[in-house]
């Protein structure tokens, strides 16, 4: 079941400059499905609360309540509601050249779903302006729908950014971590990090932290201590050779870091836990 507003043509003085054609709310409904073979519209929507299953041309997304997607023109649309949990959404579909502006400008052609994007209020503001002019003499509804509309893409642009920002940062972790992993025996700093992988020392501290919930400092001590935990344990190796296979200046500053991190010396550890 739909509630659907139709707008008047003549509500828009350019219509090929911008145009409202139809808003609306699609209540759940296990049948809901809406093919378009090549659209000549922008169909941007909000979920309520339940999941749908878009498709637009090669790109498939599942949105769930919070999400909202836009599906350009010359595309194949192809969306439902989930068999399990229809969707609930406010929709709006228009056309024009505003809508190619805004949608080129904010480079928002590489993706048609942006996750949990506070633009509900916006998307019901726009329904009940276009209720409000749908009779036989609408309002003025050009302006404010515009603004409106351009409004909701730029909310989507910032989620796309954030998004994207996400994505590089975790990135960057698994490089950090992956450069830290193989560098265990070589006491490199945050320093010969920064320098290979070019972001700051800062960046490299605030990106692992968010990833992992520890500095990289005391990740990398960690799997240097387990590594010299493990050469006690497991070899015949003396400290001395030991401290110079993990790049340590002297035995002495490595007993004592391995001291400050377990809280006993490497000779008591290996006395206490070697293997026979």
């Amino acid at each position: 079941m739909e509630h659907v507003v139709n707008v008047l043509p003549g509500a828009f003085s350019r219509p090929e400059r911008f145009r409202i054609q139809m808003a609306g709310i699609t209540y759940p409904d296990r049948s809901y499905h809406i093919v378009r073979e090549d659209s000549d519209i922008y169909c941007m929507e909000y979920v309520i609360d339940g999941k749908g299953d878009v498709t637009c041309d090669d790109r498939r997304v599942f949105p769930v309540g919070g999400d909202a997607y836009i599906l350009p023109p010359h595309t194949a649309h192809d969306y439902r509601s989930s068999m399990n949990q229809p969707y609930k959404k406010i929709w709006v579909n228009m056309s024009g050249l505003l809508c190619d502006a805004l949608y080129r400008e904010y480079h928002l052609n590489d993706s048609i779903l942006f996750a949990q994007v506070p633009v509900r209020p916006l998307f019901q503001e726009l329904l009940e302006l276009c209720e409000r002019n749908s009779g036989s003499q609408p309002q003025d509804i050009e302006r404010a729908s515009s603004l409106l509309i351009h409004d909701i893409f730029a909310r989507l642009a910032e989620r796309h950014i954030d998004e994207q920002l996400s994505s590089t940062q975790n990135r960057y972790a698994k490089i950090i971590k992956d450069m830290l992993d193989r560098k265990v025996e070589d006491n490199i700093t945050l320093d010969n990090v920064s320098r290979e992988i070019g972001i700051s020392v800062s960046q490299i501290s605030r990106i692992f932290r968010h990833a992992y919930g520890q500095s990289a400092y005391r990740y990398y001590l960690m799997q240097r201590m387990q590594l010299a935990r493990e050469l006690l344990n497991n070899t015949g190796m003396r400290i001395k050779e030991i401290a110079s296979r993990l790049a340590y200046a002297d035995a002495h500053y490595f007993s004592t870091q391995f001291r400050m991190f377990t809280g006993e010396s490497p000779r008591h550890y290996r006395n206490q836990h070697a293997t026979d």
